[in-house]
């Protein structure tokens, strides 16, 4: 086996630091000067690999004061359907939720654009904050045609999610997005414990199970605490996970 380059040995090592939890976010990692002598490498070298974890959002740098280690943001792929509380956990992160609203509601111009008028008085709206390491990173808004998950009142929502109680219920067949940058409002600021100058990513997801539309949903995660991606290769087959 060939053996690493210098440059790749210094990046392996501040991020195994970082991954292990020995440099936490906010602490300092060691000056190029530190790391030179530790590695035996040029200044060149040890920038250059300074620079790429800075770019990939591993470090950040102030001048004057050095170089720290970056708050990971939580990502999530836009073209997945997927259980927030297990992304969470995946991730190694505490979950929580906290579930704000849960109730029959009649028909809005909203509801009966989406769903039709055909729904009428068969829809439950749910407003649950969900939480990791007890930092909000996302308001779920949901409505949900009860003809279809006739048991989505009775939810105890401390012990399940909304997605993983539809994907029994009525199992997911296709999914439609839209991603759009919104100011919100004072109850969605202050259910994400945000300030008002504070912008949200809101994804509105429609999701049907065979040619019934189940559920209509806006989520909202502050710009500063979440971000979306995704990696697409032209012979390979698109992402989708429920």
């Amino acid at each position: 086996m060939a053996r690493k380059g210098l440059g790749s040995r210094i990046r392996d090592h501040i991020v195994g630091r970082i991954e292990n939890g020995a440099w936490k976010p906010g602490d300092r990692i060691p000056a190029e000067s530190e790391l030179m002598e530790t590695f035996s490498a040029s200044r060149m070298t040890v920038h250059r690999a300074i620079k790429e974890l800075a770019t990939e959002g591993m470090v950040y740098r102030e001048r004057g004061r050095g170089t720290f280690v970056a708050r990971r943001v939580p990502r999530s792929d836009l073209l997945v359907v997927a259980d927030i509380a297990e992304q969470i956990r995946e991730r190694g992160g505490d979950y929580f939720s906290d579930l704000k609203y849960l109730a029959a509601e009649p028909m809005t111009a909203l509801t009966a654009h989406v769903f039709g008028e055909g729904a009428d008085a068969s829809l439950a709206r749910s407003k649950v904050v969900h939480c990791e390491n007890g930092l909000p990173i996302q308001l779920e808004d949901r409505w949900v045609d009860l003809r279809m998950a006739p048991d989505y009142l009775g939810l105890d929502f401390s012990k399940t999610t909304a997605h993983r109680y539809l994907m029994r219920a009525a199992p997911l067949m296709k999914a439609e997005h839209e991603l759009t940058a919104v100011l919100p409002g004072t109850e969605q600021q202050y259910f994400l414990d945000i300030p008002e100058n504070e912008p949200c990513l809101l994804l509105r997801r429609k999701t049907w199970s065979g040619d019934r539309l189940v559920s209509y949903a806006e989520l909202y995660y502050p710009a500063s605490r979440f971000t979306f991606g995704g990696t697409f290769t032209p012979n390979g087959s698109g992402g989708h996970s429920s």
